[in-house]
């Protein structure tokens, strides 16, 4: 039961809820809105009213008319009928409701409140944690992110629409694009994968899988330059390079110096101001860093919303998976909760997310080995859970050649896993003084 203080602090749309219970009680189809909106019978806050939100979910699941007769009878069934106000209380609820209610604009405001009183409940339990001492700060504070993440997930919740009232739309999409010259996802940088994948999607999650030194942090860099250089806002999480690293490969990518840029006081006055000038060209895109060795799956999804929201960022790249943090027993278990917990990021906020992850190292005699999405490191959940997988794949020359464990050059990028669209490969080469993948050879 709620107490007198807790009606007093609480939010609470309480006469909203009876405008809700009493456009079901007047029309019993008001129901199935209300539970398309994902309407529960948690969300109500006087206890009276949720038992009789569940006597009718029972009611109408069961296919039983619902009406105040309908309704009293069930609840005296249940033993419920004085606890929640007796006949005179159900038959009220049907006072002032309009003949024809919008009940999505009621259940909105119950479903507000409702959240807002989870919010207080989660930070007061979280206090309450913090305060006893008996757990550490990190478990304080991943638990807590554990159910802001939950409660505002219940904020995305969306009904199920039948397909005529979405139809028309999509065709008009589909020929759109059949006929328009424009790229509908997001642009790779390399016109070929481009083509091959029709670019990065809105919600989509894209896994990049490179073995350690093969260019996997370049092509993403290389993504997210092209992207910025047309004003696109792109937020990258930095889990191994620092900030600095991050702004001098993309000055180098601008400028086409990469092998001086480390040595800045032995470079020609020609090659330093080349390189100030990519830098001032860099610094006034929209790039945003966050470089923390440290994150938590938790965190990072934190993070990745407030620059969605506050800086409206289209591309998010993680660099790289292994590092992210998460609760779990075992490697395999914190790698398929990173993952899944990208995915769902991707998919909540209709932002792409390009995830870097390492692969497994080839065997000794066999050091040509053609990746695939089987090869990442720890877990496979990260290719499951990707729309694409990309490889980078860098072949050396073997034993007996003069060049023996050096590049051979004959690179290429592996589409190995595409789910709307066909696996393939395009050839490059990766120049390394530009730190870029280039098709042009």
């Amino acid at each position: 039961m709620i107490t007198d203080q807790e009606q007093r602090i609480l939010p609470a749309a309480v006469e909203a809820e009876k405008a809700v219970l009493g456009a079901i009680l007047l029309d019993e189809k008001a129901y199935d809105q209300a539970a398309d909106l994902g309407l529960a019978p948690a969300d109500f806050f006087l206890d009276s009213h949720r038992r009789i939100y569940a006597a009718v979910s029972d009611l109408r699941e069961a296919g039983q008319p619902v009406d105040p007769v309908t309704l009293r009878n069930e609840l005296e069934t249940r033993k419920q009928l004085e606890a929640v106000g007796g006949a005179a209380y159900v038959a009220g609820l049907l006072d002032g409701v309009p003949d024809r209610p919008s009940i999505k604009a009621y259940v909105k405001l119950v479903q507000d409140a409702s959240q807002r009183r989870n919010l207080i409940h989660a930070c007061t339990a979280s206090i309450a944690q913090a305060s006893e001492g008996s757990s550490k700060a990190p478990e304080c504070l991943s638990n807590l992110g554990d159910t802001l993440l939950q409660i505002q997930g219940g904020l995305h919740d969306a009904p199920a629409e039948r397909i005529a009232a979405f139809t028309d739309a999509a065709i008009a999409e589909w020929n759109q694009r059949a006929y328009s010259p424009v790229l509908p996802g997001l642009t790779t940088g390399i016109d070929k994968l481009d083509k091959s994948t029709t670019g990065i999607r809105k919600g989509e999650l894209w896994s990049i899988g490179g073995r350690q030194g093969d260019g996997k942090s370049a092509l993403a860099l290389q993504i997210a330059a092209a992207n910025i250089e047309h004003e696109i806002p792109v937020g990258i999480f930095g889990l191994e390079m620092t900030r600095e690293e991050i702004l001098e490969r993309l000055w180098a990518h601008e400028a086409g110096v990469f092998s001086q840029i480390r040595d800045p006081g032995h470079m020609t006055r020609a090659v330093h101001q080349q390189i100030l000038d990519a830098a001032r060209k860099v610094g006034c895109r929209p790039l945003f860093i966050c470089e923390d060795g440290s994150l938590s799956i938790q965190k990072l999804v934190a993070k990745a919303r407030i620059l969605i929201r506050r800086e409206k960022v289209r591309l998010l790249i993680v660099d790289y998976v292994q590092l992210v943090a998460a609760p779990a027993s075992n490697e395999r278990e914190r790698i398929g909760k990173v993952s899944n917990g990208l995915r769902a990021l991707a998919k909540d906020t209709a932002v792409p997310v390009l995830a870097l992850s390492q692969l497994t190292k080839p065997d000794k005699y066999n050091p040509n080995h053609r990746p695939n999405r089987f090869n990442f490191r720890e877990s496979s959940a990260i290719a499951d859970d990707s729309h694409v997988c990309l490889l980078v794949y860098r072949p050396v020359h073997e034993e007996g050649h003069a060049q023996a464990g050096q590049y051979t050059g004959k690179d290429q990028i592996i589409i190995d896993k595409q789910r709307h669209g066909p696996r393939d490969f395009v050839r490059v080469k990766f120049l390394e003084e530009k730190q870029l993948f280039d098709v042009r050879f």
